[in-house]
């Protein structure tokens, strides 16, 4: 099943994917940071659109980071996608950040280089295409999830996607590792309503709070009491 409303599919870009490990990354030119622990800045707004990048394993959000240093979520990027595309599509400077979200392996590809690899396979962009085309859909499902949905509803859809995206399954739920700032992060909400709200699904079951680290009821549970009757909204 697929499901972007939370502003990233759960299907990873198969053909994309390995058309690249088996072609592009093993070229000259290609940088692999394998380990790349989270919180690393891959790239910040500003830096020159020199490269793209392509994410072997793990999770990296892209973010605009404004005042007070509070970040808008625009799309997180799983394993088997490309990013960095602007530096193709638009050259010149960065107008986001991406950051390692969950420990990653990263190829870091000259836009020369890749250029010239779709010259010699042009049947690439028809690939890059769609998922550029999937990505401005996601954030379409983002900017309605943020004007039609209260906080509770964007925690329980985005701890759904987690869950299924990097959870570990284990009795009694999915694990995922971030902290309630992150959480915060992703549904653009503050900390503090984040979470009084984390709280009050924890008194209900539906996550087991802990250090850096969630125990998550199961995604499909999530997503029903999500679109369900509320019992009381927060508000950002």
């Amino acid at each position: 099943m697929e499901n972007t409303e939370m502003g990233f599919s759960n299907e990873t870009v198969g053909p994309i994917a390995q058309l690249i490990r088996e072609h592009l990354l093993p070229m000259d030119g290609v940088t692999r940071i394998p380990q790349c622990r989270r919180f690393t800045v891959l790239y910040s707004a500003g830096n020159p659109a020199d490269s793209v990048f392509f994410l072997d394993s793990g999770l990296v959000k892209i973010i605009k980071r404004g005042d007070e240093n509070r970040e808008v979520l625009l799309t997180l990027v799983r394993s088997g996608e490309v990013f960095g595309e602007d530096a193709l599509l638009l050259g010149g400077q960065r107008h986001s950040t991406a950051e390692v979200l969950q420990e990653a392996t990263v190829s870091i590809i000259p836009k020369e280089l890749f250029a010239r690899f779709s010259a010699q396979k042009p049947e690439i962009w028809p690939m890059l295409a769609e998922l550029l085309a999937r990505r401005e859909v996601d954030l379409e499902h983002k900017i309605e999830l943020l004007l039609m949905k209260d906080v509770e509803q964007r925690i329980l859809l985005y701890l759904a996607e987690l869950a299924e995206a990097v959870g570990v399954a284990q009795e009694g739920g999915h694990a995922v590792q971030f902290s309630q700032g992150e959480i915060a992060s992703l549904v653009g909400a503050t900390r503090e309503t984040t979470s009084s709200t984390l709280n009050a699904l924890a008194r209900r079951g539906l996550v087991t709070l802990g250090r850096r680290r969630m125990l998550v009821a199961d995604p499909d549970l999530l997503r029903q009491v999500a679109e369900g009757p509320k019992v009381q909204a927060a508000s950002s």
